[in-house]
């Protein structure tokens, strides 16, 4: 089962693309979306929030929780 993330503080094509950026670093097969606002990992990938949330701090002002 993929792992999905809602991701706080993205508002347009632009944060969605510095998003995905910062994120391929964890999975070369995220998918990030604005609405809703959510970051999908591949069906192998294991990433923890904390990781996640780790790569978003560095650029800007986004945070993950785990999407319900």
């Amino acid at each position: 089962m993929a792992q999905e993330f809602q991701i706080a503080g993205m508002h347009c094509g632009g944060c969605v693309n510095r998003v995905a950026k910062a994120l391929r670093n964890l999975d070369a097969g995220v998918t990030v979306t604005l609405d809703p606002p959510r970051a999908t990992f591949s069906q192998d990938a294991t990433v923890p929030v904390e990781a996640v949330n780790a790569a978003l701090a560095k650029i800007g002002d986004y945070r993950a929780t785990v999407a319900a």
